[in-house]
């Protein structure tokens, strides 16, 4: 039987609100490991970024993170002085840079996330494959939300 269009509304409610209180949760703890190692938010968040696109160009970063190419030109400076980030040649235009990220300072970095990675993971392992293909697949159209956004 299908939910009544006032139990979808109250689903609809409390999923927004979980997906809020994640983000909220994230962002803040985000934060307190940023401030631990010396860093801001938003160098945190290029990392993550620069890690899943791999060596990448300040464009694509600019791109990745919606901040303008000066913002992450000084922002690629703060990390790159901390040593998160080397800059090298490009090989494909002489004109650019490829940023990649320092591995080893990277794996440090993540230390401050391991606790939360495993009990992330437990719950993973507690969750009925199915499920986690239906989260995997809302996720990556939310996210498509986003790039669309940034495009437009």
């Amino acid at each position: 039987m299908a939910p009544s269009s006032k139990q979808r509304e109250a689903l609809y409610a409390a999923l927004l609100g979980d997906i809020r209180q994640f983000i909220a949760g994230a962002v803040l703890f985000n934060q307190q490991v940023a401030e631990r190692v010396g860093l801001r938010l938003t160098d945190m968040q290029c990392l993550s970024v620069l890690e899943l696109l791999g060596p990448s160009t300040p464009r694509k970063l600019a791109e990745g993170t919606g901040l303008s190419s000066g913002g992450v030109t000084v922002m690629l400076d703060r990390l790159e002085q901390a040593g998160y980030v080397k800059r090298t040649p490009n090989p494909e235009d002489r004109r650019s840079v490829l940023v990649s990220v320092n591995l080893k300072k990277r794996r440090k970095l993540m230390a401050h996330y391991d606790q939360i990675t495993r009990q992330t993971v437990d719950v993973f392992q507690e969750t009925p494959e199915a499920e986690l293909e239906a989260v995997e697949r809302f996720f990556r159209r939310v996210n498509a939300i986003r790039v669309e956004r940034a495009d437009g």
